[in-house]
């Protein structure tokens, strides 16, 4: 079967960004734009709504801080860490996550549009009820990661390692989980009709619902 097309839209970046010291997001009115950022820590918002506009992150830190409802637009993180960070509420579009830290962040309720996470550390992330159109994990660790009644569009996940993930309520038709590796995830099984996995990852499906395989 072959894979649908990937219309996922890369960030929309300017040739030329003004560099930016973290501390400085605070004097531009809650809107930051053509801005690039190159080490050091972004203390959190604490409520505030902050909006990032064509922005780069290069070996940036929103560790184990508060983001909530935080709006990035066109934006390149390069090794970030989002470790812990209280991400609820927040949105992603047009975005590309690259080697980079999110383990333990809390995204529910997010929007999550044409967004690449690749060879990411993401485990134990919070993704419940979250909606996500055109979405790519890529190399990604996703071990123990929650993606409960999630509303998945064009959601793909190639080559990332997924033991333990919850997908409970999620409707995973059409997605593609056969070139990915876990011994053990959770569906709502309902919801896994049209879902595609490799001939190894079928019988362990079998297994969910109840069938006993025999082996040959």
């Amino acid at each position: 079967m072959s894979k649908k097309k990937d219309k996922r839209v890369k960030p929309k970046l300017s040739a030329e960004h003004a560099l930016m010291r973290p501390a400085d997001i605070w004097s531009q009115d809650g809107f930051i734009a053509k801005a690039s950022f190159q080490g050091g820590s972004m203390l959190g918002a604490d409520g505030e709504r902050i909006v990032f506009d064509d922005c780069v992150f290069k070996d940036i830190s929103f560790a184990n801080s508060d983001w909530k409802g935080v709006e990035f637009v066109d934006v390149l993180f390069t090794a970030c860490d989002f470790s812990n960070a209280q991400l609820e509420n927040a949105m992603f579009h047009r975005c590309e996550i690259i080697n980079s830290k999110l383990t333990g962040a809390d995204l529910a309720n997010s929007k999550l549009g044409h967004l690449l996470v690749k060879e990411s550390d993401v485990r134990y992330a919070n993704f419940n009820f979250s909606g996500m159109k055109e979405v790519e994990f890529a190399g990604c660790n996703l071990v123990d990661s929650d993606f409960y009644e999630c509303d998945f569009k064009q959601v793909r996940f190639e080559e990332c390692k997924m033991d333990n993930i919850n997908f409970s309520e999620t409707d995973l038709n059409g997605v593609d989980l056969s070139n990915n590796t876990y011994d053990r995830i959770e569906v709502t099984l309902p919801k896994i009709a049209g879902c595609i996995v490799s001939k190894e990852q079928a019988v362990g499906f079998a297994r969910v619902l109840g069938l006993t395989v025999k082996e040959e």
